[in-house]
């Protein structure tokens, strides 16, 4: 089920939809788990297709750390950890396998491709693998745990690896770069950008001690933790050459933001929802408890110019670069929603409703 592993003692999605592993594509959702991925028609709930993995993965207890697949083309691509039994006088290892189905019936398998993984994941007890993006006939993949990391670059029409960088923990994929944080010293990496078609090192950024990058846009990301000299980093750097946009606004620092695929984003937690325009860093608005008669909603998406969650009186929407409630109240606060529909969890359970005007 794809909120095994996720939900909190009430019943809440952690992190929100964006921890989901799936993906909604038309009137379809693509479920990853450990073990394969399915497609499932949103109109009726039927499984459309299904493709598992060709051998015995490598963690069978990642329920709760398996993320989306992402759409490259005409295909969806599910990367998965998955061991390789001993032969001969060769021992036995693990690779990444990644899978693509198509996105028209019969969603079937088109292609698979398989890369071999260094020894310090078969070895690790908190490895995961993440499709990061794909753009230009370009797919990455992620491996991290235990503090190292690793990334690839797919070729989606030939299906064969192009580079490989160890050290890399993607993060975003956009305007031809990959970027991410590059292992340095403990605890204190590197934000790079690396070039999608080659893995070619672009630029460096600066040492930041326990970083943590996030996507902001198509050419931008987000990057906070804190600088060498001991003050507190939280800035929007373009992907092109890592130069800095803008300074995230100030108080946003404990707050996840998500990008609503248009033009805003979107920085919640539990007592607090803010927008920030993430080309010049301006803070567009904000509501907080305890300042005034609007509270906060609990934010469960964003796209495409909503901001979607349960507040005081039910589900609400509101606009992303105003804040103001929208005129039309939505049956229920998705947890992801395209055109066609939403994701509701209810009694821990996912069920879609057709999306509103």
């Amino acid at each position: 089920m794809a909120t095994k592993g996720r939900t909190n003692l009430a019943g809440q999605v952690r992190g929100g939809g964006t921890n989901l592993p799936v993906l909604l594509h038309d009137a379809r959702a693509f479920v990853a788990s450990p073990t394969g991925v399915q497609v499932i028609d949103l109109a009726t709930g039927r499984t459309l297709g299904e493709e598992t993995t060709s051998g015995e993965v490598l963690r069978s207890d990642a329920e709760g750390y398996t993320l989306p697949p992402v759409l490259a083309g005409g295909e969806v691509l599910t990367p998965f950890l998955v061991k390789t039994p001993a032969s001969g006088t060769y021992a036995g290892g693990a690779v990444v396998e990644v899978v693509a189905v198509a996105t028209v019936a019969p969603y079937k398998a088109t292609w698979r491709t398989t890369v071999k993984l260094p020894e310090w994941a078969r070895q690790s007890n908190k490895v995961t693998v993440a499709a990061v993006g794909a753009q230009d006939g370009r797919a990455v993949v992620t491996v991290a745990g235990d503090g190292n990391a690793v990334s690839y670059g797919l070729d989606t029409a030939s299906h064969s690896l192009r580079w490989t960088q160890p050290g890399l923990k993607a993060a975003a994929v956009g305007t031809g770069m990959v970027t991410g944080l590059l292992d340095g010293e403990p605890l204190t990496p590197v934000p790079v950008g690396v070039d999608l078609a080659t893995g070619t090192e672009k630029w460096r950024g600066e040492k930041t001690y326990a970083a943590v990058m996030e996507g902001a846009g198509p050419s931008t990301v987000r990057i906070s933790g804190q600088r060498p000299d001991g003050s507190k980093a939280d800035r929007l750097l373009n992907v092109s050459g890592g130069q800095v946009r803008a300074e995230m606004p100030p108080g946003l620092g404990s707050m996840n933001c998500t990008f609503d695929k248009a033009q805003t984003l979107v920085c919640a937690h539990a007592f607090a929802v803010a927008a920030v325009d993430p080309t010049s860093g301006q803070l567009l608005w904000s509501l907080k408890d305890d300042e005034g008669d609007r509270k906060p909603p609990k934010v469960t998406a964003v796209w495409h110019g909503r901001v979607y969650g349960r507040g005081a009186g039910g589900p609400v929407a509101l606009d992303a670069r105003t804040g103001a409630d929208m005129p039309t109240k939505p049956e229920a606060a998705p947890l992801l929603v395209n055109a066609y529909a939403g994701m509701v969890l209810e009694d821990n359970r996912l069920s879609s409703y057709p999306a509103g005007g």
